[in-house]
């Protein structure tokens, strides 16, 4: 229980520091960054998520002190470049989980 209760304390501080960071970007960075958070939360299947979230946010705070501008960033499509980003995190999403699992029921009825 002790294990747990640290992980979830430990998780919680973690979150809140990387809120803390996205509130620090320039505006339309931390927009966009909070945009890209909520559509990629849809489809990522545990807390190992973070590490993509934080990966962005990384590439973010670098622009951003570059005084790159977001569009140059991301591109045309926000929906392709977080596509992009997830494509590289396959084991951290539950749709792959969901393809794998639906590819091995189909092999099991072949076998029959």
């Amino acid at each position: 229980m002790t294990n747990l209760l640290s992980k979830l304390i430990g998780e919680k501080k973690e979150y809140q520091e990387y809120q803390n960071e996205i509130n620090q970007l320039p505006k339309d960075y931390s927009t966009m960054m909070k945009a890209l958070e909520s559509y990629m939360w849809n489809y990522a299947k545990g807390d190992g998520f973070m590490k993509v979230l934080r990966a962005v946010l990384e590439m973010f705070q670098e622009s951003a002190s570059e005084n790159v501008p977001i569009n140059l960033v991301i591109g045309k499509d926000p929906v392709a470049f977080a596509d992009k980003i997830m494509a590289e995190y396959p084991d951290d999403l539950w749709i792959s989980k969901q393809r794998q699992k639906l590819t091995d029921q189909y092999k099991k009825i072949l076998k029959s």
